[in-house]
């Protein structure tokens, strides 16, 4: 297979919800705990890589950058949090024109590696992080009231890139914003060692109205960002993403490793 094959508009199996009736439980960390249940949807997912158009944050809710860095360690927490995370959010927040903005859970990476049984997989299936109010507590958290009062209108965006050269398979698909009915919403818990209790996400019946996109070739070098919740009930919510199988990656492609930082942005209005 050239890598030629491995590019392009494709057609591909998303996991869905099954119904609207249950999310489930997922877990990222201890797959005995998921209940959750997926229906696999065939389905069309457009290449953004070379569109004449790229896809925006304003429009679709999503954008890709070239974005290195020398010496990159997304494995290395010290890294991390000192030079990779620090630097990506001041990039964000260049982008974005928010007028505060901090890191989601400290400038901590969330690395998936689908071939490394000491991490957590890629998530194959299409989700929101959060719902409209379990992202509540972690803005509190993120900045001090007077700072919430000032710029009550609130944005998270998941900044993703792979940590594995290309082809992948198992890249990631991601939803135009626009094209999501909060009708089809099923709302789940993520439940983890360190949150028993769960963080309600969201995720999605299959609508044949969604637009499903995805980046081919992506490298190390590239980020992927997207708007994962507002707090603006008028304007999409975010963009629904999750892990698919490459149907035209190639037997001996490496298994995908990834990164993922949040960041939460603050505006005026």
């Amino acid at each position: 297979m050239t890598a030629a094959e491995t590019l392009g508009d494709t057609q591909a199996q998303i996991n869905f919800a099954a119904s609207r009736d249950e999310g489930g439980i997922w877990s990222n960390l201890d797959k005995s705990l998921i209940t959750q249940p997926l229906k696999a949807q065939s389905i069309p997912l457009r290449d953004c890589s070379s569109v004449a158009e790229p896809p925006s944050l304003e429009r679709e809710g999503f954008e890709w950058h070239r974005l290195a860095f020398s010496g990159a360690d997304w494995r290395n927490p010290e890294w991390v949090e000192t030079i990779g995370s620090p630097r990506t959010m001041e990039y964000i927040h260049e982008r974005t024109g928010a007028a505060h903005i901090a890191p989601f859970h400290g400038h901590m990476a969330l690395i998936r590696d689908t071939g490394d049984p000491a991490q957590p997989t890629a998530a194959e299936f299409v989700h929101l992080d959060h719902s409209r109010t379990s992202a509540l507590p972690f803005i509190e958290r993120s900045a001090p009231e007077d700072t919430r009062a000032r710029y009550p209108h609130v944005r998270i965006y998941n900044v993703w890139r792979a940590l594995t050269p290309p082809p992948h398979d198992m890249p990631l698909a991601i939803c135009d914003q626009r094209t999501i009915d909060p009708a089809d919403w099923v709302e789940g818990k993520t439940v983890e060692p360190m949150m028993p209790e769960g963080v309600p996400y969201v995720t999605t019946v299959f609508n044949p109205g969604q637009r499903w996109n995805w980046f081919s070739g992506l490298t190390p070098d590239d980020a992927l960002v997207f708007k994962a919740w507002d707090s603006d009930p008028s304007v999409p919510f975010g963009c629904l993403h999750g892990a698919f199988r490459n149907p035209h990656a190639p037997a001996h492609a490496v298994p995908r490793a990834s990164a993922e930082l949040r960041y939460i942005a603050f505006f005026e209005s």
